[in-house]
């Protein structure tokens, strides 16, 4: 195995199938690429390594020293969290927090709703503020129903509801195997 990471290329020796995609499985694992950097990143090498290089999961487990059915999990995980940041409706986080400073009277609102989008966390936003998780949590669904009832505020209601409907899809998992050092390195 030595010999197929010693060249310059590295993993781009290293044996995957060679099944042509379609056009539009192209695009799509385009669109995919470009929110990688937004999840964890072990999950974002598991996938480089299986959608697009593709090289067999068992491949994957033995290259991190893991099992198979824990790369398969771990995809799985990955996907969820790629198809909710592809089907988060568009927005401008900057603009979303000028608007909602103009309709919302407490900044600890404003704080969680932002919050929330970046992280999907409550418990990530509730440190930060240095509040419960229940006060996180009840703020952000009390401000989605003040935000319902206003002129003009339907798509941040729309990006609220989604992070809603996926609670805590972008915390990263923290177990002790995955706090190693990586040993492969992935261009």
């Amino acid at each position: 195995m030595e010999r197929m990471f010693s060249v310059e290329d590295g993993l781009s020796h290293y044996p995957g199938t060679t099944e042509q995609l379609s056009e539009e499985s192209l695009v799509e694992l385009s669109r995919v690429r470009e929110v990688l950097d937004q999840i964890p990143p072990r999950e974002a090498d598991f996938v480089e390594l299986y959608f697009f290089r593709r090289i067999r999961q068992t491949t994957i487990a033995t290259l991190f020293n893991i099992s198979q059915p824990t790369v398969c999990y771990r995809l799985q995980r990955a996907a969820a969290r790629i198809k909710y940041l592809l089907d988060m409706p568009s927005h401008d986080q900057w603009l979303m927090e000028q608007d909602l400073k103009g309709v919302l009277t407490d900044p600890r609102d404003i704080e969680i709703m932002i919050g929330m989008v970046q992280t999907t966390c409550q418990s990530e936003v509730a440190k930060r503020m240095g509040v419960t998780q229940g006060f996180v949590r009840h703020r952000f669904f009390r401000t989605i129903d003040r935000l319902k009832q206003m002129h003009g505020m339907d798509h941040y209601v729309d990006v609220f509801e989604h992070v809603a409907g996926n609670l805590n899809i972008l915390k990263e998992t923290h177990r002790a195997e995955w706090s190693e050092a990586v040993i492969h390195v992935i261009n």
